[in-house]
């Protein structure tokens, strides 16, 4: 059985006793554990497979513009002439 080495997680808390920094994370055989070291809740992470990126509003199709629209268009002020 291959164990990685058990390395603390920064900023990371535990879901049971909630203390901070105290959460270990570890793999034996290829599976991922974590471990709080003040309580002694353990569990297994579940790897999310690949799952697709969600939908924002920039991915939906655009609406085409209607036929009576155009672009504003500004004109800089006009000067005054000099005294």
């Amino acid at each position: 059985m291959s164990e990685s080495p058990r390395r603390f997680i920064a900023g990371a808390v535990c879901p049971r006793c909630g203390a901070q920094d105290r959460i270990r994370v570890f793999t034996v055989a290829g599976r991922t554990q974590r471990e709080c070291v003040a309580c002694d809740f353990a569990d297994e992470l579940v790897q999310a497979g690949s799952e697709a990126v969600p939908k924002g509003r920039l991915d939906r199709p655009r609406r085409p513009a209607s036929d009576g629209t155009r672009p504003l268009q500004f004109h800089p002020p006009k000067r005054k002439p000099p005294p």
